[in-house]
């Protein structure tokens, strides 16, 4: 779990019990905690770290020799992380020709569904994508930027064209600890917290006007991916 299981033992007035022994024990969902033992600090607070095994798991957490306490055990349930894109609720939206003219610029929405604060994680946005007059599939990688308002994902992206009418996308969204990204690069080796469905195709059609590529240079030309 990305944050520490935490347990406060008060006596009957309320008050906070330091040095309290606190025993845990993963019930349900196989896993493990850092510790089977605790002692409550000053503020009667007492933690454990919890590895999660699988679905509906639960920790107990138990006080040891203070008979005078409220309750003398609390149950902790999680169940397993879930991160769902919506195609029906899912657009792309023309934007502006960007200042230099190079290329087009559009707002993309993907809507989600979690039982996860995405804003404790960094949003990794993974695209694949087919050109109108091309087959062949090619991946990007965004930045995701998360909009609590609307339940969506956002990011921007930039393209030049050539012949093509249109642009299909198919995304998957992964989502990363915060440590695990260093000057807004995802770290060698790091491990998504989890990843969602694979959603798709969003259609992105080529307005009026879009930059087109140099007509001078021979081959077979596509379109081209901005930052």
């Amino acid at each position: 779990m990305t944050s520490p299981l935490q347990v406060r033992v008060t006596d009957p007035s309320g008050q906070p019990v330091s040095n309290a022994q606190v025993s845990w024990e993963v019930v349900e969902g196989g896993g493990s905690v850092s510790t089977n033992t605790t002692n409550t600090n000053a503020q009667g607070i007492a933690e454990v770290s919890w590895v999660y095994g699988q679905e509906n798991g639960k920790v107990r957490a138990t006080v040891n020799n203070h008979g005078d306490c409220t309750a003398n055990s609390v149950d902790f349930a999680a169940s397993t992380a879930q991160l769902s894109l919506s195609q029906t609720e899912s657009s792309v939206t023309p934007k502006r020709l960007r200042s230099n003219g190079s290329c087009y610029e559009y707002d993309y929405l993907i809507k989600y569904t979690s039982n996860l604060d995405l804003s404790q994680y960094y949003i990794d946005v993974k695209g694949e994508y087919q050109f109108g007059s091309e087959t062949k599939t090619t991946s990007y990688f965004k930045q995701g930027i998360l909009d609590t308002a609307k339940n969506a994902i956002t990011f921007m992206d930039c393209f030049t064209f050539d012949d093509e009418a249109f642009v299909d996308d198919w995304f998957t969204v992964a989502l990363y600890k915060k440590s695990d990204v260093q000057e807004g690069k995802i770290v060698t080796g790091a491990v998504p917290v989890i990843i969602s469905n694979r959603m798709g195709p969003i259609r992105t059609t080529k307005p009026d006007g879009a930059p087109r590529f140099d007509t001078g240079k021979s081959g077979t030309r596509v379109a081209k991916r901005g930052n």
